[in-house]
């Protein structure tokens, strides 16, 4: 008997085509589901719900930016929120800002950190002209500081606080639009504010950074500042990644903090001391050679 030929109709081959797509498709999952770790492919879609394809999720935050301090708006609901981010360049210009809450009020407790409620950090984006100011909170939650902005340029400016109720710790960042001539500037490597009389060494040793101070030469003990005797404030060169530091007891006259310095690159290192009443800031960079902080 000779073969027969069947002529299907065209909307029955695409019907097919469809059906087989999908096994394939549905096979393709189930394989990468084997491969991936456990739980990666539920985090992912789960991440992939609530975020474009730039990353941010709906309050305008990364998962990735989170990680590291400093290089997020927003994070576990809390968010930055400036008045304004144009500003005049020149001494003592205003500077206004909320701190919101996931309820999307502004903050109104706070835990002490360092004898403050928040410490704001603004530095220019080429690493100069670092400054470490207690804004005064209003009776709504706005908090007001003047700022020394001294040329133009973009500014970061970095909220560190501790909601009460909420994380132990966050540092939310973000830019200003500083008007004015702008000249780019290097990253510092000697005191930002230079006294003749003042000495400031950083040493590195693993994961601790010991700082002493000597005046005319001779070692001397800094005086108790905000609840220590001396701030250390770590940023990333490229992407101003705030890195959080906490000063050790002991080993004094020098100064030691625990770093955490994650990656490889180039850090700038702003330590705020007190001598004499008078609060002064020493400078420096250090560079990480490998992603483990060595």
């Amino acid at each position: 008997m000779g073969s027969m030929k069947t002529s299907l109709p065209p909307s029955f081959k695409l019907a097919a085509f469809a059906a087989a797509l999908a096994v394939v498709l549905a096979v393709s999952f189930g394989v990468a589901r084997a491969v991936a770790p456990d739980g990666l492919a539920d985090r992912a879609s789960d991440e992939h719900a609530g975020m474009d394809m730039s990353g941010s999720d709906e309050h305008g935050s990364s998962t990735q930016a989170a990680a590291v301090p400093g290089l997020a708006v927003a994070d576990a609901g809390y968010r930055f929120v400036p008045e304004a981010t144009t500003l005049a360049s020149g001494p003592a210009q205003p500077f206004r800002f909320r701190l919101e809450g996931p309820d999307g009020r502004s903050v109104e407790r706070y835990r002490l950190l360092h004898e403050r409620e928040l410490h704001l950090i603004v530095v220019r984006r080429d690493l100069t002209g670092f400054q470490h100011v207690h804004p005064v909170r209003e009776p709504d939650g706005t908090w007001a500081v003047p700022l020394d902005l001294p040329t133009g340029g973009t500014w970061r400016a970095f909220a560190d606080f501790a909601p009460t109720g909420g994380p132990a710790q966050l540092t939310l960042g973000i830019d200003l639009q500083v008007t004015g001539s702008f000249d780019p500037g290097t990253i510092p490597t000697a005191a930002a504010a230079p006294d003749p009389r003042f000495d400031v060494r950083f040493d590195r040793r693993d994961d601790d950074i010991e700082i002493a101070v000597a005046r005319n030469g001779m070692p001397i003990e800094t005086e108790p500042y905000l609840g220590a005797r001396g701030h250390l404030v770590a940023l990333r060169a490229g992407d101003l990644a705030y890195l959080h530091v906490h000063p050790e007891t002991g080993g004094a006259p020098a100064v030691r903090f625990k770093a955490e310095l994650p990656t490889a690159g180039t850090y700038a290192m702003f330590f705020d001391y007190q001598v004499g009443g008078v609060v002064r800031t020493a400078a420096t960079t250090m560079e990480v050679l490998d992603g483990n902080g060595r």
